[in-house]
């Protein structure tokens, strides 16, 4: 008997684990737009940014103390700060996230680069290299010309997302998805901590 009924309950695991396969997972983009719109989220991002301030502030002071480093403040590199921290808190998952997250680095290298010393005064060339990659660019802007409207949209969502540059129409409309939520959540954060601020600075006055 129990040989009889060994291939039935194989047939049912199977049929088991046929359903659970089946089953949809839910999409990557209503999972995202979910998490960045919890209030964890914003908490989460809100420090990041908080402590990426001070840091910047601590470097500007750092600039005004000593004459040899050129200031790295403004507008600038606040935006970058706060861009960073929207990829810092992204943790890396998504392709604009690691996109900020290693042109920081890049722009940290080249910051640290211009810095050095310098032993020759001698003006950039033109090689031909550098003539042969203008050449270039300009041959795929005729060929952009010639796309239809939809895969020039298209080409223009992928530019202005990034890190998408080079990927798939479903890949740019997953990351455009997540990539505007996270957005959002951002400008609700900074006009949260403005508003912290602004309150906090009122109540010292009347004080």
């Amino acid at each position: 008997m129990e040989s009889m009924n060994q291939p039935t309950s194989i047939a049912y695991d199977q049929s088991r684990r046929k359903r659970k396969k089946k089953q949809p997972s839910p999409p990557p983009s209503q999972s995202s737009v979910q998490l960045w719109r919890s209030e964890k989220q914003q908490q989460i991002y809100s420090t990041n940014i908080i402590q990426s301030l001070r840091e910047l502030r601590i470097s500007a002071a750092a600039a005004d103390q000593s004459p040899s480093l050129p200031p790295r403040g403004g507008g600038i590199a606040v935006r970058d700060a706060a861009y960073r921290s929207l990829a810092v808190t992204a943790r890396g998952r998504t392709l604009w996230s690691r996109a900020i997250l290693s042109k920081a680095v890049k722009v940290t290298l080249k910051f640290r680069k211009q810095n050095r010393p310098r032993y020759s005064n001698h003006p950039p060339t033109i090689t031909g290299n550098n003539r042969l990659r203008k050449k270039r660019s300009t041959v795929l802007r005729l060929k952009a010309k010639g796309l239809p409207a939809v895969q020039r949209k298209v080409k223009l969502l992928s530019r202005l997302i990034p890190g998408c540059r080079k990927q798939p129409l479903p890949v740019v409309l997953e990351e455009t998805t997540d990539y505007i939520v996270a957005m959002e959540m951002q400008i609700r954060a900074l006009n949260a901590i403005v508003s912290a601020v602004g309150s906090g600075s009122s109540g010292r006055d009347r004080s």
